[in-house]
């Protein structure tokens, strides 16, 4: 794999460049080369680190890769635009590249910021100093100091104190070119405020390789309430990673949904520290590889006071030479007494030559708690298969009604109608359900 050293497009002097770019203030300069020299110092990540084990580390390869900057065309395309549509946003964002090309905002709520984080920088300054870079930075990772080094642009949320945004807020993120894009998302919700937020990943077919490091800060102070969606659905040419990670206050809850469905290969690692007590996560997974895709999960529920509750369930489904890793952990601080935590990971194979490993944890470090953790890995139950072929379905629509069903469990708890529809006609499209591809 190629080093920062070696790929000048990524050097230092590209740091430099975007500081004097957009007069960047001294403090945010700093950070950037504060990441730039932890990106330097840590290694990329081998196959003989736990996070990182049976991943297939050659597709997030950087080699001969250079930043993506301006889009070759920054018009918004049909399939965004379907999406905005579909999406009951009231205020929107579209983000190309490092532009915004599209921005649509109907937000009634009193002090309620929604805007891209180059905008915030110079609108407000202080808040996005306040929060930027505090639940992900350099420290955690190649990639994340990578992102934290040369993002140019993103989005920022900011809902007040005790304040509900009614409808969704949603950022669609889009590439028509390959090498590598950056994005930045920081969401910070005061006290007792509640958000629906939807952070999209899309894109038409192009030539070229696209490499697309994500990072996302999610800040819920006391009481606040967050339903956050991930959706990735990039064309085949896409290597994702996305590092979310979330810190959640006295009685705040989170409810995140991670959805991998596009890409060539895709690394979800969702991450939530509870901070107070009271605080709540429920983390929704899903994803469906096929046509030799790769999907990678590592998830994290940190508890780090007491009587704290997380629930984790992530399902997915293989086929077609397809690969999918779960490795997921549940910390217990000492000191983190009456938590209350459950992780599930439950894998569908559809043929005899994709795989699927999970690989659930948990390290106790308190003694009155609640934990527990499992995971099933197996093929479609052929008595059932050939029940629904008895009664008349065609073998792929009886796949269909089995891979939609076991999935259920996950798309049921979504409280979002839409994206699970939607959700559901992407897997349809995959199974090849006749009519369904013109739809999406």
């Amino acid at each position: 794999m190629a080093t920062l050293a070696e790929n000048t497009a990524l050097s230092a002097d590209a740091v430099e460049q975007i500081i004097e770019r957009y007069q960047e203030p001294a403090w945010l300069a700093e950070e950037r080369r504060a990441a730039l020299r932890s990106y330097e110092d840590q290694p990329f990540p081998t196959e003989r680190d736990e996070r990182w084990r049976y991943s297939e580390l050659r597709r997030f390869a950087l080699d001969g890769l250079e930043r993506v900057q301006e889009p070759a065309d920054p018009s918004v395309s049909e399939r965004i635009r379907m999406r905005i549509t579909d999406s009951d946003a009231e205020g929107v964002l579209v983000h190309k590249g490092n532009q915004v090309v599209h921005r649509e905002a109907k937000i009634g709520e009193p002090g309620v910021i929604f805007t891209d984080l180059r905008s915030a920088l110079r609108d407000h300054e202080e808040l996005v100093r306040e929060h930027l870079y505090k639940v992900v930075n350099a420290t955690q990772s190649k990639y994340a100091a990578l992102n934290s080094a040369l993002w140019e642009n993103g989005t920022f949320v900011y809902v007040p104190k005790d304040v509900e945004v009614a409808l969704p807020l949603g950022a669609f993120t889009s590439a028509d070119r390959g090498g590598v894009g950056l994005g930045r998302t920081l969401v910070v919700v005061e006290p007792n405020a509640r958000l629906t937020y939807l952070d999209e990943y899309t894109s038409d077919p192009f030539d070229e390789r696209l490499f697309y490091d994500a990072a996302t800060e999610i800040v819920l102070k006391d009481g606040a309430k967050l339903r956050y969606v991930s959706l990735q659905n990039w064309s085949r040419n896409v290597a994702h990673m996305n590092k979310l990670r979330a810190h959640v206050g006295r009685d705040a809850r989170l409810e995140s949904l991670t959805v991998s469905l596009g890409a060539d290969a895709a690394r979800a690692e969702v991450e939530c520290r509870l901070d107070g007590p009271g605080a709540e996560s429920e983390m929704l997974g899903l994803y469906f590889a096929d046509k030799g895709q790769h999907f990678n999960q590592y998830t994290l529920q940190h508890h780090a006071a007491d009587h704290a509750h997380s629930d984790l369930l992530f399902k997915g489904a293989a086929r077609d030479g397809s690969s999918a890793v779960y490795s997921g952990v549940i910390v217990v601080d000492p000191g983190a007494q009456k938590t209350d935590a459950y992780q599930t990971n439950r894998n569908l194979l559809l043929d005899t030559e994709s795989e699927a490993v999970s690989i659930p944890q948990l390290e106790i470090g308190a003694n009155d708690v609640r934990c527990s953790h499992g995971s099933t890995t197996g093929p479609v139950p052929e008595d059932q298969r050939l029940y629904l072929m008895s009664r008349g379905l065609p073998p792929e629509v009886a796949e269909h009604v089995l891979v939609t069903g076991f999935l259920y469990e996950v798309t049921s708890r979504v409280t979002l109608p839409k994206v699970a529809q939607y959700v559901e006609r992407v897997v349809q499209a995959k199974l090849g359900v006749p009519g369904v591809k013109e739809k999406l």
